[in-house]
């Protein structure tokens, strides 16, 4: 029996996970986990290439389960294939990053961590390799239940401790309606495929299918951190280990996405009417907005760097989800099929592009954490000249995550604004949308600028102790996918060319390509043409820098180091450092309240069900104090007269008789 790379990958993620787990050096477990990652990326990947590139979906039998109608099985399509890629690179070196930054817990045992991070891995591998419900939920939940482990690494934090509760209550309320939904089309259908639950999807009325596909966008929104569903995310995603936050941020969030693929794309366009899927499109595009809005401005306020970025990815995914409201929306028009292309590709190309840079920042703020011992802003300051390699990744990420040119942020941004202008020609509200989407980017540059200027320019702060350089494989992994954001930026043909395979389709359909890669777009629906050239625009830049260069050196201008004039009175650097909770203060003061953070309520039921198992204070307590007193009475006989001895023994044994006889007769 052949089995499939992807089979070997799970299997070495699952053999990892058993060795690296009796080991108790934290180095030894954390090069043993990243082998077995490294492996399982690469047979991963070469499935992952087949599905993609030869447009084919990989397939093995594994269990059957007839009395469920299901069965355990490889489906691995192009769509899946994209993402297994995404999971894996990300993952590996996340988990490199993590031999170096996890260094700093040696209170805690590595089984705790490594372990459960494979498991975490191998659970998302599983959800985007499979066409079977059944098995898609035993999947997402054990990514799930590994996720708020690895979010509550930091057991004696009761802030991780309740972020991880919150995680885990909102995200298993919205599973349950994926389940709910994945029960009722299998008693309608008999079986947990995709394609029979297509077909029952099909069969129902306009009303109750509107029901199921609400469940389904419930609890695929949630797990992306859609607002507000995903109000999850700004407590778990600190919380947790800052190469397990990468992970969470860079890919398992995507898989929200994936779902709404999954459902709204692949199925709901062929079996529902032209207006009910302009209706959902219309809803996914409404509800990526909001949380594009809202979190951008919630992030522009924040000083923790976790945090900040969070609620970054909050609005990424808005992002994300706008772009494919729009492609979803007209997917069911013949004449606009490459508007609905170019809204598809764009919310693809971000959701690549998202995974490179806001993983990479969240290692970046882990850099910030494990260099001086802190997250907030508002106590670091100067770290470029102390780890200068990790400066520069961040500013390529931040510069990639506000869509600057010629970095890989902007080209998918690039594609967004087009499908949304576009869009807007055909229904009016996407106007409105292409407009907050202009706004939104303002306010990801401005509090991208907020996070590098506050840690890495300036003065070192004094609040903090001193900064200590990272190790070698936390500079590492960021320098890989700072890399990534460059060349993906430099030439976004390329990647293109793969998302439209995911898609099924052709860049020809809604591109032409230039003679250096530029990519020129076809009027989609009668919309005006754009083009983006990045090496073109580089090429100048490079050249404008190397004619200023030259005029500087000619001039041959002095060079002298100062110190700082505070307008002729003496002060510290520090006492006039502009710290981060002064930044925007104005305008985040106005929009203080756009976020309404709703706590968890506490169940008063939980105090008194507490009490029932306090068997200490009911039983042995009670117990414990009546025996004492006993006691104590008891030893008020112990007086020292043999005498008084030997009447207490007599008195016993005629008791002992007396009994007795009562009893034998």
């Amino acid at each position: 029996m052949a089995y499939t790379n992807l089979e070997l990958a799970f299997v070495l993620l699952l053999l990892g996970a058993v060795l690296s787990g009796p080991m108790r050096s934290w180095r030894s477990a954390g090069w043993t986990a990243a082998v077995f990652v490294g492996l399982s990326t690469v047979l991963a990947w070469s499935d992952g290439l087949k599905a993609l590139l030869g447009r084919e979906t990989v397939r093995a039998f594994i269990v059957p389960l007839p009395t469920f109608g299901s069965e355990l099985a490889v489906s691995l399509d192009p769509l899946g294939g994209g993402f297994v890629m995404l999971i894996t690179g990300v993952s590996l070196l996340a988990t490199i990053y993590s031999i170096g930054y996890m260094g700093s817990y040696r209170h805690e045992s590595p089984r705790r961590f490594y372990s459960l991070l494979q498991l975490f891995i191998a659970g998302m591998i599983g959800v985007v390799s499979v066409a079977d419900w059944l098995f898609f939920i035993v999947f997402w939940e054990l990514m799930t239940l590994a996720s708020y482990f690895l979010v509550t690494f930091e057991r004696g934090d009761p802030k991780a401790v309740r972020a991880g509760f919150k995680y885990f209550i909102m995200t298993h309320v919205a599973t349950a309606g994926l389940l709910v939904t994945a029960v009722v089309l299998w008693r309608s259908t008999g079986s947990f495929a995709f394609e029979a639950h297509k077909s029952g999807l099909a069969l129902m009325t306009v009303s109750f299918r509107s029901l199921l596909l609400a469940l389904y966008l419930l609890a695929f929104a949630t797990k992306a951190g859609i607002f507000p569903m995903g109000d999850w995310l700004p407590d778990a995603h600190p919380a947790a280990p800052s190469g397990v936050s990468a992970i969470l941020s860079g890919v398992m969030i995507k898989l929200g996405a994936y779902g709404v693929l999954r459902v709204f794309w692949g199925m709901l366009p062929d079996i529902g009417t032209r207006g009910e899927v302009m209706t959902w499109g219309a809803v996914i595009v409404f509800l990526g907005t909001l949380s594009a809005f809202v979190g951008g401005l919630a992030a522009m306020k924040e000083n923790d760097s976790k945090r900040l970025l969070a609620f970054s990815s909050i609005s990424q995914t808005g992002y994300i989800f706008l772009a494919l409201g729009i492609g979803i929306a007209f997917a069911k028009s013949d004449t606009l099929s490459s508007l609905a292309l170019l809204g598809l590709l764009g919310a693809g190309f971000h959701i690549l592009n998202d995974a490179i840079y806001k993983s990479l920042l969240f290692m970046n703020a882990g850099s910030i954490l494990y260099s001086t011992g802190t997250r907030d802003l508002n106590k670091v300051g100067g770290l470029a000249s102390v780890m200068p390699l990790v400066a520069a990744a961040g500013l390529v990420g931040v510069a990639s995550l506000s869509g600057l040119p010629p970095t890989n942020g902007f080209a998918s941004k690039w594609l967004i604004y087009q499908s949304s202008i576009s869009g807007g020609l055909h229904f009016a509200p996407f106007v409105a949308v292409a407009v907050v989407a202009f706004f939104v980017s303002l306010s990801t540059l401005a509090y991208s600028l907020k996070y590098f200027d506050t840690a890495f320019l300036g003065k070192p702060a004094a609040e903090t102790r001193r900064p200590v350089p990272v190790p070698g494989t936390m500079t590492l992994a960021q320098g890989v996918l700072a890399l990534a954001c460059i060349a993906i930026g430099l030439a976004p043909v390329w990647a293109v060319n793969v998302i439209a395979s995911v898609f099924g389709a052709l860049p020809a359909e809604t591109f032409k390509v230039g003679r250096v890669g530029g990519l020129a777009a076809i009027p989609a629906g009668g919309a005006v043409p754009a083009l983006w050239s990045p090496v073109t625009l580089f090429g100048a830049f490079l050249l404008c820098f190397f004619i200023a260069e030259m005029i500087r050196r000619c001039g041959r201008a002095s060079v002298r180091t100062v110190p700082g004039w505070y307008g002729g009175e003496e002060h510290a650097d520090d006492e006039v450092r502009f710290r981060a909770q002064g930044v925007y203060s104005p305008f985040n003061e106005a929009f203080a309240k756009v976020y309404p953070h709703v706590p968890i309520p506490r169940l008063p039921s939980l105090g008194k069900l507490k009490s029932v198992f306090n068997l200490d204070s009911w039983l042995y307590g009670p117990l414990l104090r009546g025996g004492g007193k006993m006691v104590d009475k008891v030893s008020r006989s112990h007086v020292g007269v043999p005498q008084l001895y030997m009447i207490w023994q007599v008195a016993g044994m005629i008791i002992v008789l007396a009994l007795l006889f009562v009893l034998i007769r």
